[in-house]
Protein backbone atom coordinates (compact mmCIF):
# COMPACT_ATOMS: atom_id res chain seq x y z
CA UNK A 1 0.00 0.00 0.00
CA UNK A 2 1.45 3.35 -0.99
CA UNK A 3 2.15 6.50 1.44
CA UNK A 4 -0.52 8.43 -1.33
CA UNK A 5 -3.46 5.90 -1.10
CA UNK A 6 -3.41 5.73 2.95
CA UNK A 7 -5.43 8.59 4.53
CA UNK A 8 -7.49 8.49 7.90
CA UNK A 9 -9.61 10.77 9.16
CA UNK A 10 -8.38 11.60 12.48
CA UNK A 11 -10.01 13.66 14.93
CA UNK A 12 -8.61 14.79 18.85
CA UNK A 13 -11.66 15.79 20.92
CA UNK A 14 -11.58 17.50 24.39
CA UNK A 15 -14.56 17.26 25.99
CA UNK A 16 -16.13 20.51 25.93
CA UNK A 17 -16.99 20.59 29.40
CA UNK A 18 -13.79 21.65 30.47
CA UNK A 19 -13.61 24.69 27.58
CA UNK A 20 -14.53 28.41 28.73
CA UNK A 21 -17.55 28.39 26.52
CA UNK A 22 -18.69 31.67 24.74
CA UNK A 23 -21.04 32.64 22.15
CA UNK A 24 -18.31 35.08 20.44
CA UNK A 25 -14.61 34.86 20.13
CA UNK A 26 -13.87 37.96 21.86
CA UNK A 27 -10.23 38.00 22.78
CA UNK A 28 -10.59 34.32 24.20
CA UNK A 29 -10.47 32.83 20.53
CA UNK A 30 -13.68 32.41 18.18
CA UNK A 31 -14.93 29.72 16.72
CA UNK A 32 -12.43 28.06 14.47
CA UNK A 33 -12.62 28.26 10.76
CA UNK A 34 -10.22 25.31 10.39
CA UNK A 35 -7.28 27.62 9.89
CA UNK A 36 -7.01 29.93 12.97
CA UNK A 37 -8.20 30.65 16.06
CA UNK A 38 -10.37 33.18 15.81
CA UNK A 39 -9.34 36.49 17.46
CA UNK A 40 -7.07 33.77 19.52
CA UNK A 41 -3.57 33.16 17.60
CA UNK A 42 -4.02 29.75 15.48
CA UNK A 43 -1.69 28.02 17.83
CA UNK A 44 -3.71 29.09 20.83
CA UNK A 45 -7.46 29.06 19.29
CA UNK A 46 -9.29 25.48 19.64
CA UNK A 47 -9.36 25.79 15.92
CA UNK A 48 -5.70 26.33 14.46
CA UNK A 49 -4.11 23.80 12.87
CA UNK A 50 -1.22 25.06 11.44
CA UNK A 51 1.37 22.41 9.89
CA UNK A 52 0.87 19.13 10.88
CA UNK A 53 0.47 19.06 14.60
CA UNK A 54 -0.31 15.18 15.26
CA UNK A 55 2.85 14.14 13.05
CA UNK A 56 1.45 13.08 9.48
CA UNK A 57 2.12 14.84 5.91
CA UNK A 58 -0.91 16.20 4.33
CA UNK A 59 -2.82 17.65 7.31
CA UNK A 60 -5.78 19.84 6.63
CA UNK A 61 -7.94 21.11 9.26
CA UNK A 62 -11.88 19.87 8.13
CA UNK A 63 -13.72 21.31 10.81
CA UNK A 64 -13.30 24.11 13.43
CA UNK A 65 -12.93 24.49 17.10
CA UNK A 66 -15.53 24.79 19.35
CA UNK A 67 -17.17 28.22 19.80
CA UNK A 68 -15.55 30.27 22.09
CA UNK A 69 -13.06 27.59 23.57
CA UNK A 70 -10.72 29.87 25.31
CA UNK A 71 -7.55 30.96 23.70
CA UNK A 72 -5.01 29.99 27.20
CA UNK A 73 -3.86 26.23 25.68
CA UNK A 74 -4.66 25.26 29.91
CA UNK A 75 -8.48 25.50 29.04
CA UNK A 76 -8.27 24.23 24.93
CA UNK A 77 -10.73 21.72 25.15
CA UNK A 78 -12.22 22.13 21.23
CA UNK A 79 -12.74 19.98 18.65
CA UNK A 80 -10.12 19.65 15.68
CA UNK A 81 -10.65 17.43 12.88
CA UNK A 82 -7.84 16.42 10.22
CA UNK A 83 -7.45 15.12 7.31
CA UNK A 84 -4.40 13.34 7.29
CA UNK A 85 -1.66 11.27 5.14
CA UNK A 86 0.30 9.36 7.53
CA UNK A 87 4.31 9.04 7.16
CA UNK A 88 6.02 6.47 7.06
CA UNK A 89 7.48 4.71 10.14
CA UNK A 90 11.08 4.79 9.99
CA UNK A 91 13.24 1.41 10.80
CA UNK A 92 16.93 1.07 11.74
CA UNK A 93 18.41 -2.35 10.24
CA UNK A 94 21.11 -3.04 13.29
CA UNK A 95 22.86 -5.79 11.66
CA UNK A 96 25.02 -8.37 13.46
CA UNK A 97 27.71 -8.85 11.60
CA UNK A 98 30.15 -11.04 13.73
CA UNK A 99 32.29 -13.81 12.51
CA UNK A 100 29.58 -16.46 14.26
CA UNK A 101 26.95 -15.58 11.29
CA UNK A 102 29.79 -17.50 9.34
CA UNK A 103 28.58 -21.09 10.84
CA UNK A 104 25.51 -23.01 9.71
CA UNK A 105 22.88 -23.00 11.98
CA UNK A 106 23.04 -25.63 15.03
CA UNK A 107 22.30 -29.05 14.02
CA UNK A 108 21.32 -28.48 10.48
CA UNK A 109 21.79 -30.97 8.33
CA UNK A 110 22.42 -28.15 5.27
CA UNK A 111 25.95 -25.98 5.44
CA UNK A 112 24.37 -22.84 4.37
CA UNK A 113 25.67 -20.03 7.02
CA UNK A 114 23.46 -18.28 9.34
CA UNK A 115 24.73 -15.00 7.30
CA UNK A 116 23.19 -16.44 3.84
CA UNK A 117 20.06 -17.10 5.52
CA UNK A 118 19.44 -13.98 6.61
CA UNK A 119 20.67 -11.61 4.01
CA UNK A 120 18.72 -12.44 1.44
CA UNK A 121 15.89 -12.52 4.22
CA UNK A 122 16.52 -8.93 5.29
CA UNK A 123 17.00 -7.88 1.57
CA UNK A 124 13.57 -9.37 0.60
CA UNK A 125 11.18 -8.05 3.17
CA UNK A 126 12.95 -4.47 2.94
CA UNK A 127 12.33 -4.28 -0.70
CA UNK A 128 9.00 -5.41 -0.25
CA UNK A 129 8.06 -2.76 2.34
CA UNK A 130 10.48 0.31 0.66
CA UNK A 131 6.86 2.08 0.03
CA UNK A 132 5.18 1.21 3.66
CA UNK A 133 8.26 2.14 5.51
CA UNK A 134 11.43 4.30 5.50
CA UNK A 135 15.01 2.55 6.06
CA UNK A 136 18.39 2.94 7.37
CA UNK A 137 21.12 0.19 8.29
CA UNK A 138 24.15 0.02 10.44
CA UNK A 139 26.04 -3.13 10.94
CA UNK A 140 27.88 -3.90 14.42
CA UNK A 141 30.53 -4.56 15.01
CA UNK A 142 32.95 -2.40 12.69
CA UNK A 143 36.15 -3.40 11.26
CA UNK A 144 37.95 -6.72 12.04
CA UNK A 145 39.99 -5.48 15.16
CA UNK A 146 39.92 -7.15 18.79
CA UNK A 147 37.09 -8.23 20.00
CA UNK A 148 35.33 -5.92 22.36
CA UNK A 149 37.69 -2.69 21.04
CA UNK A 150 36.57 0.42 21.67
CA UNK A 151 36.19 1.25 18.09
CA UNK A 152 33.79 -1.71 17.36
CA UNK A 153 31.21 0.56 17.89
CA UNK A 154 30.86 4.26 16.43
CA UNK A 155 28.51 6.40 15.54
CA UNK A 156 28.55 5.66 11.53
CA UNK A 157 25.38 4.53 9.75
CA UNK A 158 25.70 2.71 6.69
CA UNK A 159 22.90 3.75 4.84
CA UNK A 160 21.09 7.07 6.66
CA UNK A 161 17.16 6.69 6.62
CA UNK A 162 15.54 7.59 3.73
CA UNK A 163 11.82 7.37 1.54
CA UNK A 164 12.41 4.45 -1.10
CA UNK A 165 15.71 3.95 -0.22
CA UNK A 166 15.49 0.05 -0.31
CA UNK A 167 18.12 -0.79 -3.34
CA UNK A 168 20.26 0.98 -1.71
CA UNK A 169 19.68 -0.32 1.77
CA UNK A 170 20.11 -3.90 0.43
CA UNK A 171 22.99 -3.29 -1.95
CA UNK A 172 24.69 -2.42 1.51
CA UNK A 173 23.35 -5.25 3.18
CA UNK A 174 24.50 -7.11 0.32
CA UNK A 175 28.53 -5.60 -0.04
CA UNK A 176 28.38 -6.84 3.55
CA UNK A 177 30.63 -9.48 5.49
CA UNK A 178 30.12 -11.32 8.56
CA UNK A 179 33.93 -10.76 9.65
CA UNK A 180 33.58 -9.13 12.65
CA UNK A 181 35.07 -9.83 16.21
CA UNK A 182 32.76 -10.16 19.18
CA UNK A 183 28.88 -8.73 19.56
CA UNK A 184 28.80 -5.47 21.56
CA UNK A 185 25.45 -5.77 20.99
CA UNK A 186 24.64 -2.19 24.21
CA UNK A 187 26.84 -0.34 22.12
CA UNK A 188 24.99 -0.70 18.66
CA UNK A 189 21.74 -0.20 20.58
CA UNK A 190 22.91 2.85 22.36
CA UNK A 191 24.38 4.31 18.61
CA UNK A 192 20.78 3.78 17.22
CA UNK A 193 19.16 5.62 19.25
CA UNK A 194 21.66 8.55 19.02
CA UNK A 195 20.90 8.68 15.43
CA UNK A 196 17.54 7.85 15.78
CA UNK A 197 17.02 11.09 17.87
CA UNK A 198 18.39 13.20 15.42
CA UNK A 199 15.35 12.22 13.07
CA UNK A 200 12.28 13.99 13.00
CA UNK A 201 10.30 13.51 15.74
CA UNK A 202 6.82 13.33 13.58
CA UNK A 203 7.78 9.86 12.63
CA UNK A 204 7.21 6.86 14.46
CA UNK A 205 10.59 5.70 14.79
CA UNK A 206 12.02 1.80 15.35
CA UNK A 207 14.91 -0.27 15.71
CA UNK A 208 15.19 -3.85 14.09
CA UNK A 209 18.27 -6.02 15.54
CA UNK A 210 19.13 -9.23 13.94
CA UNK A 211 21.64 -11.14 15.60
CA UNK A 212 22.91 -14.96 16.26
CA UNK A 213 23.64 -14.85 19.68
CA UNK A 214 23.86 -13.83 23.06
CA UNK A 215 25.90 -10.08 23.58
CA UNK A 216 29.55 -11.08 24.46
CA UNK A 217 30.54 -7.13 24.67
CA UNK A 218 31.53 -6.18 27.55
CA UNK A 219 33.12 -8.90 29.50
CA UNK A 220 32.28 -11.17 31.22
CA UNK A 221 29.02 -12.14 29.19
CA UNK A 222 27.05 -11.68 32.34
CA UNK A 223 27.47 -7.65 32.08
CA UNK A 224 27.08 -7.82 28.49
CA UNK A 225 23.31 -9.09 28.55
CA UNK A 226 22.63 -7.05 31.54
CA UNK A 227 24.10 -3.85 29.43
CA UNK A 228 22.30 -4.84 26.26
CA UNK A 229 18.88 -5.34 27.93
CA UNK A 230 19.67 -1.86 29.78
CA UNK A 231 19.86 -0.63 26.62
CA UNK A 232 17.06 -1.78 25.09
CA UNK A 233 15.09 -0.57 27.68
CA UNK A 234 16.49 2.61 27.36
CA UNK A 235 15.74 2.89 23.90
CA UNK A 236 11.76 2.09 24.31
CA UNK A 237 11.75 4.68 27.10
CA UNK A 238 13.16 7.26 24.93
CA UNK A 239 10.58 6.26 22.38
CA UNK A 240 12.14 3.51 20.42
CA UNK A 241 10.46 0.35 20.27
CA UNK A 242 12.90 -2.47 19.07
CA UNK A 243 12.02 -6.12 17.28
CA UNK A 244 14.52 -8.44 18.21
CA UNK A 245 15.14 -11.03 15.42
CA UNK A 246 17.20 -14.39 16.89
CA UNK A 247 18.57 -15.85 13.66
CA UNK A 248 19.02 -19.40 14.33
CA UNK A 249 19.27 -19.16 17.66
CA UNK A 250 19.58 -22.79 19.62
CA UNK A 251 21.57 -21.67 22.82
CA UNK A 252 19.77 -21.79 25.87
CA UNK A 253 21.54 -18.74 27.62
CA UNK A 254 20.97 -16.98 24.17
CA UNK A 255 17.40 -17.96 24.05
CA UNK A 256 17.16 -16.72 27.64
CA UNK A 257 18.61 -13.25 27.04
CA UNK A 258 16.93 -12.25 23.43
CA UNK A 259 13.78 -13.31 24.92
CA UNK A 260 14.92 -10.70 27.46
CA UNK A 261 15.63 -8.27 25.40
CA UNK A 262 12.86 -8.84 23.13
CA UNK A 263 10.37 -7.93 26.10
CA UNK A 264 12.40 -4.94 27.12
CA UNK A 265 11.69 -3.51 23.18
CA UNK A 266 7.98 -3.18 23.95
CA UNK A 267 7.55 -5.71 20.94
CA UNK A 268 7.65 -8.90 21.34
CA UNK A 269 6.38 -11.96 19.70
CA UNK A 270 2.30 -12.09 20.02
CA UNK A 271 2.15 -14.73 22.01
CA UNK A 272 -0.40 -15.57 25.34
CA UNK A 273 1.73 -18.32 26.53
CA UNK A 274 4.41 -16.54 28.90
CA UNK A 275 7.07 -19.55 28.52
CA UNK A 276 6.72 -18.93 24.70
CA UNK A 277 9.43 -17.63 22.37
CA UNK A 278 8.81 -13.92 22.55
CA UNK A 279 12.02 -12.92 20.23
CA UNK A 280 11.42 -13.32 16.26
CA UNK A 281 12.76 -16.94 15.92
CA UNK A 282 14.18 -17.99 12.31
CA UNK A 283 15.91 -20.83 11.60
CA UNK A 284 15.58 -21.06 7.66
CA UNK A 285 15.12 -18.19 5.53
CA UNK A 286 11.84 -18.55 5.12
CA UNK A 287 11.00 -17.88 8.71
CA UNK A 288 12.62 -15.48 9.00
CA UNK A 289 11.49 -13.62 5.69
CA UNK A 290 7.63 -14.14 6.98
CA UNK A 291 9.03 -12.95 10.69
CA UNK A 292 10.23 -10.19 9.68
CA UNK A 293 7.02 -9.16 6.94
CA UNK A 294 4.77 -9.90 10.25
CA UNK A 295 7.04 -7.31 12.17
CA UNK A 296 6.43 -4.78 8.76
CA UNK A 297 2.64 -5.44 8.62
CA UNK A 298 2.54 -4.12 11.97
CA UNK A 299 4.27 -0.50 12.17
CA UNK A 300 2.52 1.54 9.42
CA UNK A 301 -1.04 1.31 9.29
CA UNK A 302 -2.13 1.57 13.55
CA UNK A 303 0.65 3.91 15.20
CA UNK A 304 -0.79 7.28 15.74
CA UNK A 305 1.53 9.73 17.33
CA UNK A 306 0.06 12.53 19.37
CA UNK A 307 0.09 16.33 18.77
CA UNK A 308 0.34 16.93 22.66
CA UNK A 309 0.25 14.13 25.70
CA UNK A 310 -3.58 14.10 27.32
CA UNK A 311 -4.00 15.87 30.50
CA UNK A 312 -5.58 12.87 32.13
CA UNK A 313 -3.65 10.12 30.68
CA UNK A 314 -6.39 7.71 32.30
CA UNK A 315 -9.22 9.30 30.80
CA UNK A 316 -8.62 8.94 26.69
CA UNK A 317 -10.95 6.72 24.63
CA UNK A 318 -9.51 5.69 21.42
CA UNK A 319 -12.36 5.29 18.84
CA UNK A 320 -12.29 3.44 15.58
CA UNK A 321 -15.52 4.15 13.08
CA UNK A 322 -17.27 5.58 16.42
CA UNK A 323 -16.79 2.52 18.03
CA UNK A 324 -15.01 2.68 21.72
CA UNK A 325 -11.89 0.35 21.29
CA UNK A 326 -10.75 -1.37 24.71
CA UNK A 327 -7.60 -0.61 26.49
CA UNK A 328 -5.12 -3.55 26.17
CA UNK A 329 -2.00 -3.17 28.01
CA UNK A 330 -1.04 -6.98 26.71
CA UNK A 331 -1.36 -5.74 22.91
CA UNK A 332 -3.72 -8.10 21.53
CA UNK A 333 -6.97 -6.60 20.57
CA UNK A 334 -7.44 -3.23 21.60
CA UNK A 335 -5.43 0.32 22.34
CA UNK A 336 -2.08 1.19 24.74
CA UNK A 337 -0.03 3.81 24.59
CA UNK A 338 3.24 3.46 22.25
CA UNK A 339 5.68 5.77 24.25
CA UNK A 340 6.12 6.46 27.60
CA UNK A 341 5.46 9.68 27.61
CA UNK A 342 2.12 9.13 26.41
CA UNK A 343 2.98 10.70 23.14
CA UNK A 344 1.72 7.87 21.06
CA UNK A 345 -1.28 5.37 20.69
CA UNK A 346 -0.63 2.48 19.52
CA UNK A 347 -4.07 -0.03 18.33
CA UNK A 348 -3.64 -3.87 17.91
CA UNK A 349 -5.49 -6.99 16.79
CA UNK A 350 -8.97 -6.68 15.04
CA UNK A 351 -8.86 -2.92 15.48
CA UNK A 352 -5.94 -2.58 14.11
CA UNK A 353 -7.15 -4.91 10.80
CA UNK A 354 -10.53 -2.98 10.60
CA UNK A 355 -7.73 0.63 10.04
CA UNK A 356 -5.75 -1.31 7.92
CA UNK A 357 -8.82 -1.97 5.48
CA UNK A 358 -12.20 -0.62 4.38
CA UNK A 359 -14.48 -1.53 6.90
CA UNK A 360 -12.81 1.58 9.12
CA UNK A 361 -11.64 4.75 7.97
CA UNK A 362 -12.04 7.00 10.94
CA UNK A 363 -9.82 7.05 14.07
CA UNK A 364 -10.71 9.48 17.05
CA UNK A 365 -8.72 9.97 20.55
CA UNK A 366 -10.71 11.85 23.01
CA UNK A 367 -9.08 13.81 25.71
CA UNK A 368 -10.60 14.14 28.80
CA UNK A 369 -10.19 16.74 31.00
CA UNK A 370 -9.16 15.91 34.47
CA UNK A 371 -12.07 14.87 36.82
CA UNK A 372 -14.49 14.36 33.82
CA UNK A 373 -14.85 10.95 32.84
CA UNK A 374 -15.81 10.56 28.98
CA UNK A 375 -19.17 8.95 28.58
Amino acid sequence: MSRSSVRVAFAILCLSACARVGTSGGSGGGAGDGTSGGAGSAAAGAGGSPGSPLGFAGATATTGGAAGAGGAADSNCGLQSFDLMRKPAEVLLLLDRSASMQDPPSGATATTSKWDLVVPAVSEVITATNTALSWGFKTFPEGEGSECAAGSVTAKIDVPIADGNAAMVTAAVMATGPMGNGTPTADAVNAAVAYLKTRPVDHPRYILLATDGEPSCPTPSTTARTNAVAAITAAATAGFHTFVVGVATTKASATMVLNEMAVAGLEPRPDLNPAATRFFLANTKDELVNSLKVITGQIPNCLFPLATPPPDPDNIAVKVSAVKAPKDPTHQDGWDYAAADHSAVAVYGSWCTMIQTSAANMVQIIYGCPDIIIP
